[in-house]
C-alpha cells in the first residue's frame, strides 16, 4: 500500500484559479449533503440549510473568479451535473450545480454584467442540453453518474445478503472491487470501468475547451461539474498511484480544481499539491 499524497479532499479544496486569456479550469465536485431517507418527500434532495452554506461559499468563489472582470465578460462559466436521481425523487447533484449557477448569476449582476453573455447554458449564442426533468439550464452529463450498479440487482442483493445491507462496509467492498468474481458473474460496472467515463467525460469537457478558446481565444473558461464522492475520489486514487483498497474520503461540497493551461497539460489541484493528471488513454481516444 503506497503512501498517499492526497488523504482527503475537502470543501476548502475548491479555490478559484487564475485564469489567463486562452485558459480553462474545470471545477469537479460532490453534491452537497442531502436527505438520504427513501421515504421522505424530500429524500435526494439537499438539505436547506446546507444548500443555504453552501449558497454563501459558491458567491465567494465566484466573487474570487470575477473580480477582475469587466462588461466585456473576459471569462465563460459553463455548468454540468450528473443526472442521477435518488429514491425516484432529487437530483442532489442538479441542485447542487444549480446553487452554484445561481451564485454565479448574483455575482455578474452584482457588477452590472449581464449573464447572458457570461454563463454557456443561458447565452443564445450557444447550443447546449438542458435537463428536461426538472427544466433546469445545467448540461446533464450521464458519465459523471454514481455507481451504475443498481440496474443490476443480482449484484446489489449479493453485497445486501453478505454485509448486512448496502452499507459502507458493502460500498467498500465494492469499491476496491472485493467481490470482483461474483460483480463479474453478474455483470456489474466495476470501480474502473466507473473511472474510465469519469476520464472520458473530462477529456471531453478538455476538448470543448480547446475548441471554445479556438473560436473565443480572448476568452477565460471556468467548468463547473458537480457529480459524486464515488466518481472523484478513484480519480484522484488513479492521478496519485494510490491503490483502490486505500480510502480517500471527499466531504459533502468537496472537491478538486483542474487546471487546463495553453500547453495541454492538466494539473489537479488538491490540499495544496498540484499533480499532473492523465485521463487515459481510452477517454483520449474516444474524443479524437
Amino acid at each position: 500500500m503506497s503512501e498517499l499524497q492526497i488523504s482527503k479532499i475537502e470543501k476548502q479544496d475548491i479555490k478559484a484559479p487564475t485564469l489567463e486569456s486562452g485558459t480553462s479550469a474545470i471545477v469537479f465536485q460532490r453534491h452537497e449533503k442531502y436527505n438520504r431517507d427513501r421515504d421522505a418527500e424530500t429524500a435526494g434532495s439537499l438539505f436547506p440549510e446546507d444548500a443555504a452554506a453552501a449558497h454563501d461559499q459558491y458567491l465567494d468563489f465566484f466573487k474570487d473568479l470575477l473580480k477582475d472582470d469587466t462588461e466585456d465578460s473576459e471569462t465563460m462559466l459553463f455548468f454540468v451535473s450528473s443526472d442521477t436521481q435518488y429514491a425516484d425523487k432529487g437530483y442532489r447533484s442538479m441542485e447542487t450545480a444549480q446553487l452554484a449557477q445561481d451564485a454565479a448569476i448574483e455575482v455578474l449582476e452584482r457588477s452590472g454584467i449581464d449573464p447572458t453573455k457570461s454563463i454557456i447554458n443561458l447565452n443564445p449564442d450557444f447550443k447546449t442540453d438542458s435537463f428536461e426533468p426538472t427544466r433546469q439550464t445545467i448540461r446533464p452529463d450521464k458519465k459523471v453518474r454514481e455507481p451504475q450498479i443498481f440496474d443490476n440487482m443480482g449484484y446489489v442483493n449479493f453485497l445486501k445478503e453478505k454485509y448486512g445491507g448496502l452499507n459502507p462496509q458493502a460500498w467498500g467492498a465494492h469499491e476496491m472491487d472485493a467481490e470482483k468474481e461474483k460483480r463479474e458473474e453478474f455483470g456489474a460496472e466495476s470501480v474502473y470501468k466507473m473511472l474510465d467515463r469519469t476520464q472520458q467525460s473530462l477529456s471531453i469537457l478538455d476538448r470543448y475547451s480547446k475548441v471554445f478558446h479556438a473560436n473565443n481565444p480572448n476568452k477565460k473558461l471556468l467548468i463547473w461539474v458537480a457529480s459524486h464522492y464515488d466518481t472523484i475520489s478513484p480519480l484522484v486514487k488513479d492521478a496519485t498511484g494510490a491503490t483502490f483498497d486505500q480510502y480517500v474520503p471527499v466531504d459533502y461540497g468537496a472537491g478538486v480544481v483542474i487546471e487546463l493551461p495553453k500547453n495541454g497539460e492538466k494539473i489537479l489541484n488538491a490540499q495544496g499539491k498540484k499533480i499532473s493528471l492523465n485521463l487515459g488513454n481510452r477517454a483520449v481516444s474516444t474524443t479524437q
